[in-house]
């Protein structure tokens, strides 16, 4: 049976190069994450930021 993740929290970040990426912080009841809108996990850094690790790309956040 697939795990259901239901989001907590709907980011906008801005990108290193400028464009605007949502980010979802998402709970199975159990484990959080967050991941962009295709699905594809992304890393919390220490400092609040994320980064898409396939790319190297830095979010810094917007709006929550």
């Amino acid at each position: 049976m697939p795990q259901e993740w239901n989001n907590l929290h709907i980011l906008e970040c801005n990108a290193d190069n400028g464009t605007v990426v949502t980010v979802f912080m998402q709970s199975n009841g159990a484990a959080k994450r967050y991941v962009l809108g295709n699905g594809q996990n992304v890393e919390v850094n220490t400092d609040g930021t994320f980064t898409i690790p396939e790319t190297q790309t830095n979010l810094s956040i917007m709006h929550f």
